[in-house]
Formats: structure tokens, C-alpha cells, sequence
């Protein structure tokens, strides 16, 4: 297995060379060395097709870096040139660090954080129970008039302790009213997803008028979309509280988040047709990275190591 997984760093590396040597010289691309390097072993063109992938991501990330300076008629002082090379090192870096670990930035500014993977139990200040998914984050809040907590990533489960105050959860544009209650909220991406395990839970929304949840139900709210709710197993439905996930007929793209909360790093998608690839299933939360191995070989998409994370086509 050593060997295998050498030669195949090996054939990545020797990849990235051929696409500078053709960046420089478009001729290269014609050259009989390269025919012949191609032609040598199949994995080989993978090898450089998956490099200009991974080169054109960059380049769309970061065009501005990508594409050559234009020339200039004068010349900087040699002093600004450390700094501008700084600076363009520091904003790519933000790129990045913001694509890869969003959660870095949260933890300057939200309440309560939850690292990649494991949960979070919280006790909060008007005694009520949060529960942190890994990679998600709260703000809370709470005066005479009420109580707020705002999910900023993630997902939450609620144990509302009973004071006579409203207690509120927003997530984006959306609010979930309780009082003396169970439930979960959860950001799945473009959509919100409420799971009422007991008492009683409204919701509201721009674009539609309030619901009401009884135990056992579930609301999902999808962009453009009616609101769907439907009766669920509700500790099946927050079974991500015992390290899995349920999903029914959700995409991909809402399982590969999940996946990168708990550890498999920033993933992407080379086209949104395998993003909205529908899929329904149970996964682990113990080895993300296992995890998406696994979904690769039962749906058929490849990935491609990125820095930081992974590029699935």
C-alpha cells in the first residue's frame, strides 16, 4: 500500500510539473516526452487532467493572482516589493482560510463554538440545555424581555428550560418560538430544518405564514419551495445527537457539509449536477474522511485532494 500511494504522489507531482512546463510553453503540450509520458500508464492523463482542474479552481478563487501582472514603465522601490508580496500572501490566505476553515473566523466572533467533529453540551445562562453539532456555533442572549439564541452554523439541539420568558431561536431570516420544549434546529445549507421531539415549537418566515409543530414532526424550508412538513422518528431524525445522520431524499451537497463539519475539510463540487445528486442513507460521524471514501464508491464520483480539503467529480 506504501508503494501504491508513493507512486501515485509521485504521478501528481510529476502532473503539476508538465502543466507549469506547459503554462510556459503551450509547445510542450505537443512534445513527444509528454506523449510519451501520457501514453505510459492511463492514471497519467488522470493525473494532469485532475491538475488543470484543480488549476482552474484557482484561478476562479483568485484571478487576480492567477493571471500575470501587467508591465509596468516605472519600478518600485525595492522596499515595497517585500510588502506587496505580503499582501497578496495575506489575502490569499484569507481566501483560503475562509473557503477551508470558516470555522477559525467564528471563533473570534460567536459565543459558543464547536470544533469539527466531536458535540458540545452547553449550559446556557437562563438554565436551559444546547447541544452543539461539531463545526457549529451560538450567540445567546437573554434580558426581561426574552431569550435568543442564534444558530450561526451548524446544528443545535434545545432542552428550553421554563421561566415564563419566550425563548427564540433564529437561524438567517427564520425564527423558532418555544416555550418549555425539545427540539433541533439544524442549517442545511441553502435550507432550515426544525425536528420537534416535545412540547410545542412556531415558526416563522418571510414569504409564508407561521406554523405550528407538534411532536414527532419535522419542517423543512428550501428557497423558492412551500414549506414541508412531515411526521418523523424524531430521535432517528437527531440521531446526529448518538454520532450519525439520517438523511432521506436529501443532496449530496447537504451530506458532503455535514461530512466537512466533523472533519473531512472543505469539500467542492466540479459540477452541480453530483451536487444535487439526491441520496438518502445513514453515515458514521466517527471517520468523516471514511465516510466520504465511502460514498464515492457507492455513487461513483472521484476525489481529488485539495489543500485543506477535497474536490469531488
Amino acid at each position: 500500500m506504501a508503494r501504491n500511494s508513493a507512486s501515485r504522489d509521485e504521478r501528481r507531482a510529476a502532473a503539476a510539473r508538465w502543466l507549469v512546463a506547459i503554462a510556459a510553453d503551450p509547445a510542450v503540450e505537443r512534445s513527444p516526452a509528454l506523449c510519451a509520458w501520457l501514453e505510459a500508464d492511463p492514471a497519467n492523463a488522470r493525473a494532469l487532467d485532475d491538475a488543470r482542474l484543480v488549476w482552474q479552481i484557482a484561478g476562479t478563487v483568485a484571478p487576480e493572482l492567477a493571471a500575470p501582472a501587467p508591465r509596468r514603465t516605472w519600478n518600485w522601490p525595492r522596499l515595497l516589493r517585500p510588502a506587496g508580496l505580503a499582501l497578496a500572501a495575506c489575502a490569499l490566505a484569507a481566501v483560503w482560510l475562509d473557503q477551508v476553515r470558516p470555522d477559525l473566523r467564528l471563533r473570534l466572533s460567536a459565543d459558543h463554538v464547536s470544533a469539527p467533529g466531536p458535540l458540545r453540551d452547553l449550559a446556557l445562562a437562563d438554565g436551559s440545555r444546547a447541544l452543539l453539532d461539531g463545526g457549529s456555533a451560538l450567540d445567546f442572549a437573554a434580558d426581561a424581555a426574552g431569550r435568543i439564541a442564534t444558530l450561526r452554523q451548524g446544528a443545535a439541539w434545545f432542552d428550553v428550560a421554563k421561566d415564563g420568558r419566550p425563548f427564540t431561536v433564529r437561524l438567517g431570516e427564520t425564527e423558532i418560538r418555544a416555550l418549555g420544549t425539545r427540539f433541533g434546529v439544524r442549517d442545511c445549507g441553502a435550507c432550515v430544518e426544525v425536528t420537534l421531539e416535545e412540547g410545542s415549537v412556531e415558526i416563522a418566515a418571510p414569504g409564508f405564514a407561521p406554523l405550528r409543530l407538534s411532536p414527532g414532526q419535522q419542517l423543512r424550508l428550501l428557497p423558492g419551495q412551500e414549506p414541508r412538513v412531515a411526521g418523523v422518528d424524531a430521535p432517528e431524525a437527531l440521531a446526529w445527537r448518538e454520532g450519525r445522520y439520517v438523511f432521506y431524499d436529501v443532496s449530496l451537497r447537504e451530506v458532503a457539509s455535514v461530512l466537512a463539519r466533523h472533519g473531512a475539510g472543505a469539500i467542492f463540487f466540479a459540477d452541480e449536477t453530483l451536487a444535487s445528486r439526491p441520496i438518502s442513507g445513514s453515515i458514521g460521524l466517527e471517520d468523516a474522511g471514511a465516510e466520504l471514501g465511502a460514498l464515492s464508491e457507492a455513487l461513483g464520483f472521484r476525489i481529488i485532494p485539495l489543500p485543506g480539503g477535497n474536490l469531488l467529480m
